[in-house]
């Protein structure tokens, strides 16, 4: 599936973002791409980092005047136990 949906954040500041884009992998079928829309800075290093943690791959991460756009890879396949939920925060010993 190669569907694209837009989560816009703009306007919104950590950890706001990062949770909108949670809940859109979550609610999105696999396979789907989410491109959130943010002007938080720190969203470069944030959605990176839940990206990361969680299984998901960065597909595009630019920057324009200001206003970030990050293109983000639903998962192909189940790469976390079934307990972590989506913008959950676990700790190494989970």
């Amino acid at each position: 599936m190669n569907d694209l949906r837009i989560v816009d954040a703009l306007g919104t500041h950590c950890p706001v973002p990062v949770r909108l884009l949670a809940r859109a992998l979550a609610r999105a079928p696999v396979g789907t791409r989410i491109q959130l829309l943010c002007d938080d800075p720190l969203v470069a290093i944030d959605v990176p980092a839940w990206c990361h943690d969680h299984g998901h791959p960065i597909l595009e991460l630019t920057e324009s005047d200001g206003a970030w756009t990050i293109i983000v890879g639903g998962m192909t396949g189940p790469l976390l136990p079934a307990r972590w939920n989506a913008g959950e925060t676990r700790t190494t010993s989970d």
